[in-house]
């Protein structure tokens, strides 16, 4: 639990240094047996809720919340011990698309006179301490920035659990390390992305992903800065979900993943976007040749000197993403800039753009001597010397 402890332990620092927690103290009963306090309810003033019932989606304020359920102002009566699927968002927030609300099971625990109140039903393996300083950060915290983190990895964990179930402790722990404010935010971010995007399909609930997998997804993706690989990650993650038994055979696509910077990302993009979906003035017979002029690659990468935008292909070459080489022996102005995908690249982006499919053994073989040829391991001098 070292990636669970290491969560909970930033997020009730957090909550102990804005607001101490009060001391509580044991009733006795009358045999002498100490009563454990209920759960401490709170005032839930930024918080509204939709849940859904019978298929249809009822908005309802939030008069308290605990760790433990909350109390929703509603006139619609549900039968006692239903079970429902309950959304929180920031009032300030509202809407379906907005990254300030996470979804979570409840339970219908007793009628009120203006509403009903509810209890957390948790993903199973998830701790209870955890949640419990979630939901109270989120109840008493006023920082608009601090609210906004707290939901985002509140979000990304429940959505780690539904998708690896018992082994979402496994990814936790395996990404725990990244707890620095901008890695913990883009990682949260691609989750979200990713949530989004697998929401879209038919077969959303019984998806799958192998754990080890999407932590180093999740891991790897969180050094990203800017919004297109993010996106990349996010769609790789969604194309590794299956209902069938998770596998982790889309490993060689994070390891390209991995290698290709922000501006590589554009050109890589641009050629497989413009090979699967040629323009309508180019010509009838099929092909993936994508050859630009320097002020076209200009526009793509942001970039204004050649040789520059030449080094980023011969990178992506080198990983056996494009075609051709530049030809660096040429004294001649740069006239155009060649940026073919090979098959490789292809099947790359169709995984980064969520779409499943088993790699052939060939791509998978050519991928891994790219990458070892690219990235050689080092080197056993004491071998060498024997």
């Amino acid at each position: 639990m070292l990636g669970l402890s290491r969560w909970k332990r930033t997020f009730q620092q957090l909550a102990e240094r804005l607001h101490p927690r009060p001391v509580l103290k044991h009733t006795r009963q009358k045999l002498g047996d100490l009563q454990q306090p209920r759960a401490e309810r709170r005032p839930a003033a930024g918080l509204s809720a939709l849940y859904k019932s019978d298929s249809a989606l009822t908005p309802s304020g939030v008069k308290d919340i605990s760790a433990t359920g909350l109390y929703l102002v509603t006139e619609k009566q549900l039968t006692t011990g239903e079970l429902i699927t309950l959304t929180l968002q920031e009032e300030a927030q509202p809407g379906s698309g907005s990254e300030l609300q996470i979804s979570i099971q409840a339970q219908v625990a007793r009628q009120g006179d203006d509403g009903i109140g509810l209890a957390f039903v948790l993903p199973p393996g998830f701790d209870p301490k955890l949640w419990e300083v979630l939901v109270r950060n989120i109840s008493t915290l006023t920082d608009k920035d601090q609210i906004a983190h707290v939901f985002h990895t509140l979000r990304a964990i429940l959505f780690l659990y539904r998708l690896c179930q018992s082994g979402a402790e496994e990814v936790l722990q395996l990404t725990s390390g990244v707890l620095d404010s901008d890695r913990a935010e883009t990682l949260a971010r691609i989750a979200f992305l990713a949530e989004n995007l697998l929401a879209a399909e038919p077969d959303a609930d019984r998806m799958r992903a192998h754990p080890k997998l999407v932590a180093r997804i999740l891991s790897e993706g969180s050094w990203t800065a800017d919004e297109l690989t993010k996106q990349l990650w996010a769609g790789l993650l969604v194309s590794s979900c299956s209902v069938d038994a998770p596998n982790d055979s889309n490993g060689v696509l994070v390891d390209l993943l991995i290698q290709i910077t922000p501006v590589q990302a554009k050109i890589f993009t641009y050629a497989c976007e413009r090979a699967l979906d040629p323009p309508p003035d180019a010509e009838s017979s099929p092909s993936t040749s994508v050859v630009l002029t320097p002020e076209e690659m200009i526009q793509i990468t942001g970039v204004t000197d050649p040789y520059r935008n030449a080094t980023d292909l011969a990178y992506l070459f080198n990983l056996g993403l494009i075609e051709k080489v530049f030809d660096f022996t040429s004294y001649h102005d740069v006239v155009e800039f060649d940026i073919s995908p090979t098959t490789l690249a292809l099947e790359l982006y169709k995984h980064c753009h969520c779409r499943r499919g088993t790699l052939n053994a060939s791509l998978v073989e050519s991928a891994d001597d790219h990458l070892r040829t690219f990235f050689p391991p080092p080197r056993n001098f004491m071998m060498d010397d024997a």
